[in-house]
């Protein structure tokens, strides 16, 4: 499985402290099951995202942790001004792995008027959004039209996989499951933070998934979909109720559309 969405490098945010606890977490991600993680630090008011900082702890991290998995770099970009003036300027300094998919944080407090337009002008410069977890957005819950809105019109959703097992209580689990029956998710990550409480895992909500939806909806959203991610490819949309579409893998439609 590919995690696209993690808390594991020390001192940069609220995740991991010590590089000691971040070989914890890379080890309790491997023994579940995960062959690569994205190390996405936050990217907020509270944060500052320095990414040629991240890509030492990662090296660091890596060399500690040796082959058995694979640590990109990300980044939880919360939508605000700076950040956005700053992804404009340098596309490629939030997204995954270098690529065009960029891992989207929205206010619980506030979601801007303009937040498509804002949304498609990073489009222009070859952005692709991801909104993380929108089943715990305190907004989103209470506004299920706008996740519905956005895909429709062409932007990912990933949900966090301690959602999918009440971990974040009842009403993000019922907005996953409702997104997750209408199709309307593309990802599933762990959103790790730490060994005990949010760990880096996702054998068990693969296997809630499998059980629930099928082995090819669980591959789409833990392997295929996040390794598009990583890897610049197309990323695929699957409905429960329909067969899988076959995937397409033109390069010029993550920049444009048709």
């Amino acid at each position: 499985m590919i995690d696209i969405h993690s808390h594991i490098l020390p001192g940069v945010d609220d995740g991991s402290k010590t590089m000691e606890e971040t070989v914890e977490l890379l080890r309790i991600a491997q023994d579940a099951g995960t062959t690569t993680i994205v190390a996405s630090p936050h990217s907020d008011p509270e944060y500052t995202y320095d990414p040629e900082r991240v890509d030492e702890l990662i090296a660091e991290a890596q060399a500690l942790a040796g082959d058995g998995i694979k640590i990109v770099r990300g980044c939880d970009f919360h939508l605000m001004f700076a950040n956005v003036n700053a992804a404009m300027e340098n596309p490629k300094r939030y997204t995954i792995n270098n690529g065009p998919y960029i891992l989207m944080e929205l206010s619980d407090m506030l979601i801007f008027p303009n937040t498509t337009d804002i949304w498609r002008q990073l489009e222009n410069y070859g952005i692709r959004i991801i909104l993380t977890h929108p089943e715990r957005n305190l907004i989103l819950q209470s506004k299920f039209e706008l996740i519905e809105k956005w895909v429709n019109e062409g932007f990912y959703m990933q949900v966090t996989a301690m959602s999918l097992l009440g971990m974040f209580g009842k009403k993000a689990l019922k907005v996953a499951t409702r997104m997750l029956d209408k199709g309307l998710v593309h990802f599933v990550a762990s959103d790790g933070h730490d060994a005990v409480g949010r760990p880096p895992r996702l054998d068990t909500a693969f296997e809630w998934v499998r059980q629930r939806y099928g082995g090819d909806m669980a591959e789409l959203l833990f392997v295929d979909n996040p390794r598009a991610a990583i890897t610049g490819a197309y990323v695929d949309s699957f409905s429960p109720d329909s067969e899988r579409p076959r995937p397409e893998s033109l390069w010029s439609r993550l920049f444009h559309r048709g």
